[in-house]
């Protein structure tokens, strides 16, 4: 089974130092713990912060449209994320410190790495009393090579908590069968499928699978799209990691779900604020490595 997609953020967000033997602990990621943190503004508030020192640099942006649009939102980002980078430089300073004790005491080079981590929240598109969050994580902690993780939420005006899907879809199963066959669609294009797409979709429907545990496994990587149509949300992209449905190798996966194709399925209430067709904002491909 696919780990949980829920708890993307808290894999990329959740760092420890890197030494040989040691392994990131699970903790909650900067979207879950913003919906968790007060709605204040904490002290030293910043959209663009970047800090370098001799272990670790660390670097948040935060889209000004989303505090434009809900100050308390971007707020709550901002102290999450603000936590999450404290964490890091502090897990790299330990990671230098124990180097440099191995270093000293068997003679041999230091194994320590410069730490990184970059927190990014953009938005992709703003519906009346509704904002779209895409949230991409960059980190590199000495291991055998840098990761990113895709994020994303859908947030009502002056409320904390991210609206999770079946908000907008009523039937999650079919919501699942449509991202699944984009899925296929995208690696048999890429050329990373020797087999036909039958025996893809099999695959992929064997990690993509709601477990009694988390049953929404779309709950924090899928954002909306702006649409061709003014002021209509022209698409649902759906977000995957590097790991989530295929080697690292492979990279992240955006299946983007036109408002066509997802009308059948789309809640009374949402039904007509969707339609057009979906035009990706920009910055959609993923970070360089």
């Amino acid at each position: 089974m696919i780990r949980h997609l829920t708890t993307i953020a808290a894999a990329t967000l959740a760092l420890a130092a890197c030494t040989p033997n040691a392994a990131a602990p699970e903790a909650e990621g900067a979207v879950a713990e913003a919906a968790a943190a007060p709605p204040s503004a904490p002290d030293g508030f910043q959209l663009s912060y970047k800090l370098e020192s001799g272990n670790y640099m660390v670097e948040s942006e935060i889209d000004p449209a989303i505090l434009a649009f809900d100050p308390p939102l971007a707020w709550r980002l901002w102290e999450a994320s603000r936590q999450q980078l404290d964490d890091l430089g502090a897990s790299a300073d330990e990671g230098r410190k124990m180097a440099d004790e191995d270093a000293a005491a068997t003679g041999e080079a230091s194994w320590f790495m410069n730490y990184s981590l970059e927190i990014r929240h953009e938005v992709t598109g703003t519906f009346d009393d509704i904002i779209s969050v895409r949230d991409t994580v960059s980190t590199f902690t000495g291991g055998a090579h840098p990761n990113y993780f895709l994020a994303g939420g859908i947030y009502r005006r002056n409320e904390a908590a991210a609206l999770p899907l079946a908000t907008f879809v009523t039937d999650q199963a079919a919501f699942n069968d449509l991202v699944i066959k984009g899925l296929a669609a995208e690696k048999i294009a890429r050329g990373l499928a020797e087999a036909g797409s039958e025996a893809v979709e099999a695959e992929l429907r064997e990690l993509l699978v709601p477990s009694p545990e988390d049953p929404e496994i779309y709950r924090s990587n899928f954002v909306f799209e702006t649409s061709t149509e003014p002021g209509k949300i022209g698409g649902i992209t759906v977000m995957f990691s590097p790991y989530d449905v295929g080697s690292y190798a492979e990279g992240a996966y955006s299946v983007t779900l036109p408002a066509a194709a997802l009308t059948p399925i789309l809640t009374e209430t949402w039904m007509g604020r969707f339609g057009g067709e979906p035009v990706p904002a920009e910055g959609d491909e993923a970070p360089e490595e």
